[in-house]
This record gives structure tokens, C-alpha cells and sequence, in this order.
């Protein structure tokens, strides 16, 4: 669904005056959104075209940079607020400065930090105000904030390891589907025209890439058009913010890639669950706010079926039906709160599903590269040899054999 900005004039709950832009389908729907806030709304319309500048997302780098800086300044004791303004001075100028300026300046009007990030939640990844929210009522936001920086390196890095690994054969896959193309179009009938003056037929294997030469352009097309819904879609998913949804149901399947994001996930789920724990926040709210902390739905979802399970007597060790959190965390945790170690216990649960997630990232190429060497191999050894048996079987009509 579309959305536009619009400008409003509103009240804090302490009588502060506070206006902005907010992003919203409709401006029923930027009032919704603003009274749920808990400001008072005055004035509510559509907003002037702003500069494209001061509205875009920030970028994975900027966004990283801006996480990993805010996390250290709190963590040095500074005010939220006071930290964004240095963020803002650091850079200078552009997108990042303009986020951090515009946050400070919301929490300077007297609006909390979760908010202040929620009303500009167009600039910032899905979920990001929650999370500096669930970092506020655990009491350890500069935590929570590095959790998060140490999800996304882990995620910049398995996306670097993948276009390393594939760019080389994509573009050799794709430079020889090319020659194949010619070859099948303008080379291969050729030789049938030969063969016909010899009163033979060409080897099945050439007749094969023929056929395949016929129906390359559709091929080609098709391929073209399903790489314009997958951005579609991802687009849509993008401005809907539903791009966690994505992640869990078809992502989070596969096999190699999947893995390697689902330990990721869980090392975040159990950091954030300890954070709140040491916080002082009792277990069965703790699992709500890791899954907002994680921001995975099916995450989330799983641990809040651990929280009702606990809140209404039963032993986390019963058989559940959880796809993403393993047997053994449950067991860790009833263990660990047995024994008044819990958050050693979710500390240690965390550190190794974050050393399983390097492991496992570290270790994709040395998977990945082989299987691809051997497609490509077959897919050239198939075409010589399309190629080349022609000119056999001719060799051989030839000689009389």
C-alpha cells in the first residue's frame, strides 16, 4: 500500500508541544498512528514534497555505522538524545545526519526514545523503534543495540560470501548460455543440412541443444520476467515493512543460507532474553521482549508459547512442536532457572549459537564453490560435446565405418 507523509501538530501526556512528518497510508490512518503514540493530536495533513534526500531509508553501511555509534555512546553513559547530536556532527551532512538530528530533536521536545525512533520509522529497518524500545525497559539499550550491529554484520557478511561465490559462475553460466544460443541458432542447423546431404542423422545429444536453441528465447524471457516479480515483490514487502515475514517463511527453509540466519536469530533471541532477565523483568514478559527485540514473527511467536506454557505452571520440557528454537534451549532454560543461573545459562546458549552462525558462514564456500564448479563443468562438457559429435559421426560416415 502507498504511502504519504503529513504534516502534524500535537501534545506530549506533560502538555509539550511537538510537531513533525509521519508516514501513513491515509491521514486517518497518521492519526491512528499518532494517537497510539499517546500524543494529543491538533493538526493533521498532508505534508509539502520534502527533499528525496531527507525522507530515503538509510543504507545498510549507514545504517550499521549510525547502530554501532549510538550503541557506544549510550553505553558510555551519554544522553540518547546529546549522542545523536554527535552522530549528526560526526558526519556532517547527508542522510544519516539528517535521521540523527530529526530523532534528537523529537526527544528534545520531551517524546520517548521508543517513539521518537517510531515516528520516523520510514528511515530506519522494519522494527528498529521496537527495538530501541525492548533496550529501554530491559535498561541495557547499548546491549540490545549491539546485538543487533553483530545480526547485521553477520547477515552483510553471508550476503558478501554469496555474491563471491556466485558472481563468477553467474557470469560464466550466463556468457555460455549465450554461445549456446548462437551456437544452436546459427551454428548446429548446419550441420543438419549437412547431414541431410549424407543421408544421416545428427547424434541425440546435438539434437537435444537444437531443441533447446528453439526454445532459449522463452527461456530467456521467462527467466527475465520472474526476476521482475521476485523485485516486485521484495519491493512491496519493503514498503509494507513485511520483509520478516519474508525471512521466516522462505528464507529460514533453505538449507545452507536458512541455517546460517536461524543460528543467528537464536544467539539475538537468547542475548536479548538474558538482557531482560538481568534487568530484573520476570521470564514469562522476558520472552516478549526478546521476540519484539528479534523481531521475528515465528521467534517471537514460539517464545511467547514458552511464556503461557510457564505462566500457567507447565514444564518448558514437555514435547512442543517449535520449529526454530531447538529442544535444548527450553531444557536450558527450566534447567537454569532451577538452579538461579539462568543468565549464565542464556549467556552461554548465546555465544554458541553465535559461534555455530561463524562457523557455519565460514564454512559456506567450501560448499558452495565445488557445487558450482561441477554445474558449470557438466554444462560445458555437455556443449563440446554437442558440439564435437557431429563432426565425428561425419568423420566416421565419411571413412565408411
Amino acid at each position: 500500500m502507498a504511502t504519504s507523509a503529513f504534516a502534524y501538530e500535537a501534545q506530549t501526556q506533560s502538555g509539550q508541544s511537538l510537531a513533525g512528518t509521519i508516514e501513513a497510508a491515509s491521514a486517518a490512518a497518521a492519526l491512528e498512528q499518532l494517537t497510539g503514540l499517546g500524543l494529543r493530536v491538533l493538526t493533521v495533513a498532508a505534508a509539502e514534497p520534502a527533499s528525496p534526500k531527507m525522507r530515503r531509508t538509510l543504507g545498510t553501511e549507514d545504517f550499521l555505522l549510525f547502530n554501532q555509534q549510538l550503541a557506544h555512546l549510550t553505553a558510555a553513559g551519554l544522553p540518547v538524545e546529546y549522542g545523536l547530536r554527535l552522530i549528526a556532527a560526526d558526519v556532517g551532512r547527508g542522510k544519516m545526519a539528517a535521521a540523527a538530528n530529526d530523532v534528537a530533536a523529537d526527544l528534545e521536545r520531551g517524546l520517548p526514545l521508543g517513539e521518537a525512533f517510531a515516528l520516523h520509522a520510514h528511515r530506519f529497518p522494519p522494527l528498529y523503534s521496537r527495538i530501541v524500545e525492548a533496550g529501554v525497559k530491559a535498561g541495557n539499550l547499548p546491549g540490545l543495540l549491539f546485538n543487533l550491529g553483530r545480526h547485521l554484520e553477520l547477515v552483510a557478511r553471508l550476503r558478501k560470501n554469496l555474491w563471491r561465490i556466485l558472481a563468477y559462475p553467474c557470469v560464466v553460466f550466463t556468457a555460455l548460455m549465450g554461445v549456446v544460443l548462437i551456437m544452436s541458432v546459427y551454428v548446429l542447423p548446419q550441420f543438419r543440412e549437412i547431414f541431410k546431404d549424407f543421408r544421416t542423422t545428427l547424434p541425440m545429444l546435438t539434437e537435444l541443444l537444437l531443441m533447446l536453441g528453439q526454445y532459449m528465447p522463452a527461456i530467456i524471457l521467462g527467466i527475465f520476467i520472474l526476476l521482475l516479480l521476485v523485485l516486485a515483490t521484495w519491493i512491496i514487502l519493503v514498503v509494507s515493512r513485511k520483509t520478516a515475514l519474508f525471512v521466516d517463511w522462505f528464507i529460514l527453509p533453505m538449507p545452507l543460507i536458512g541455517r546460517v540466519i536461524r543460528l543467528s536469530l537464536l544467539a539475538r533471541w537468547c542475548d536479548a532474553l538474558k538482557l531482560g532477565v538481568e534487568s530484573g523483568i520476570d521470564l514469562p514478559k522476558a520472552f516478549g521482549l526478546a521476540g519484539s527485540a528479534v523481531g521475528s514473527p515465528r521467534l517471537a511467536a514460539e517464545g511467547s508459547e514458552l511464556a503461557a506454557a510457564m505462566s500457567q505452571g507447565q514444564s518448558l520440557l514437555d514435547p512442543r512442536r517449535m520449529r526454530l528454537i531447538p529442544p535444548a534451549v527450553p531444557a536450558a532454560i527450566e534447567l537454569g532457572s532451577r538452579t538461579g543461573d539462568l543468565p549464565s545459562t542464556l549467556g552461554t546458549l548465546a555465544l554458541m549459537y553465535e559461534q555455530q552462525a561463524e562457523h557455519r558462514l565460514r564454512f559456506l564456500p567450501t560448499i558452495l564453490t565445488p557445487i558450482f564448479l561441477i554445474i558449470l563443468s557438466v554444462t560445458v562438457g555437455i556443449t563440446v560435446l554437442a558440439m564435437f559429435l557431429p563432426l565425428v559421426k561425419l568423420i566416421q560416415s565419411v571413412s565408411g565405418e
